[in-house]
C-alpha cells in the first residue's frame, strides 16, 4: 500500500454509508489492498487506529480520558443529534485528542489488524451499557454511531 498525504482547508471526501461494522472492515480492507491517498488531517494508518480505539473504548477494553464536565453534559444532552449529523471538524480537548489521535505513525497492516480485532471484540462483547462519551444508549445506536464514524473517517481515504 502506498499512500500520499494531502492536507487542505476543504478536503475532498467520498460518499460512504455503512449499515454494519463488517462493511466498515470490508471497506478498510479494500483500501489496505489498494494504492490510496488521504485528504484532511490524518494518514490512513492513523485513521484505522483511531477507529479501532473508538471500538475498544465502546466495549470498555480501553478506558478513555475523562472529558471536561461541560463537554460531557453537552455530549449527553445532544447525543442523538450528534449521532444523526456526525460531521468532520469536531475539536476534542487536548487529553482526548492525544488518546484518539496519538502523534505517532502507525503501520497500515498493524492498524488494520487492530481495527478487525476491535470490531470482533465489539461484536462478541457488545458496547458498554453506558457509553463513555454519550452516556446511556441502546446497543443499536452505538453500532449506528460506529458505522457513521467509520464512514466519516474512511471518506477521507481515496483509492488512486
Amino acid at each position: 500500500m502506498t499512500e500520499s498525504y494531502v492536507m487542505s482547508s476543504t478536503p475532498q471526501r467520498r460518499e460512504l454509508q455503512f449499515s454494519t461494522l463488517d462493511e466498515v472492515v470490508a471497506e478498510a480492507e479494500r483500501l489496505v489492498n489498494a494504492k490510496v491517498r488521504t485528504t484532511g488531517n490524518h494518514k490512513f494508518a492513523n485513521i484505522l487506529e483511531h477507529l479501532a480505539r473508538t471500538h475498544d473504548m465502546a466495549t470498555g477494553k480501553l478506558p478513555p480520558p475523562r472529558l471536561p464536565f461541560m463537554m460531557r453534559i453537552m455530549m449527553r444532552m445532544k447525543k442523538l443529534a450528534i449521532i444523526e449529523n456526525l460531521a468532520p471538524g469536531f475539536n476534542l480537548p487536548p487529553d482526548a485528542e492525544k488518546f484518539f489521535w496519538p502523534k505517532q505513525d502507525f503501520e497500515v497492516n498493524a492498524a488494520f489488524n487492530h481495527l478487525k480485532e476491535s470490531v470482533e471484540n465489539y461484536k462478541a462483547n457488545g458496547p458498554l451499557e453506558k457509553h463513555p462519551l454519550f452516556g446511556k444508549l441502546p446497543p443499536e445506536k452505538v453500532t449506528e454511531l460506529n458505522c457513521k464514524h467509520g464512514a466519516l473517517h474512511l471518506s477521507f481515504v481515496h483509492p488512486v
